[in-house]
């Protein structure tokens, strides 16, 4: 097996870096389709954000392996949740098929899965504390 590749930051709003009792998420994103595209990934702090396309932070990796690693430090104590895919035709957007349902393989922290549409976010909001470390995984599928 490859090793997992640690994800570079494309963005990061309203970090708070430097915080004493900062917590940290980490990811393990399973099912990675290897040398295809990138795999991304968005960290919300909210269902309204998520609703809004407004990530706190998002990430973004080689797909080289059939996992990938992402971490988000400093981060307050509250929930968040994880969305990621594969682009595969490396054009920065989700591509769709009919009706909206996606046409690469994505996922949800928690490995949530919803019904007729996506999982509601406290299906795959993760709780991170005040310090430590909370982990999760990420399954995607197609």
């Amino acid at each position: 097996m490859i090793a997992p590749v640690t994800l570079l930051a494309l963005a990061a709003m309203g970090s708070a870096a430097g915080t004493a009792t900062a917590g940290e998420l980490r990811a393990t994103v399973r099912n990675v389709k290897p040398n295809q595209g990138k795999v991304m990934v968005a960290l919300f702090d909210s269902a309204e954000a998520q609703k809004a396309k407004a990530p706190r932070a998002g990430y973004f990796a080689a797909a080289l392996g059939t996992e990938v690693q992402v971490v988000f430090p400093d981060l307050p104590a509250g929930r968040y949740g994880l969305i990621a895919f594969q682009d595969l035709d490396n054009n920065g957007e989700m591509a769709t098929g009919l009706f909206g349902i996606p046409a690469e393989p994505h996922g949800f922290s928690r490995s949530a899965r919803g019904s007729f549409g996506p999982p509601g976010f406290d299906d795959y909001a993760v709780a991170v504390g005040a310090a430590g470390v909370a982990t999760t995984e990420i399954r995607l599928v197609e």
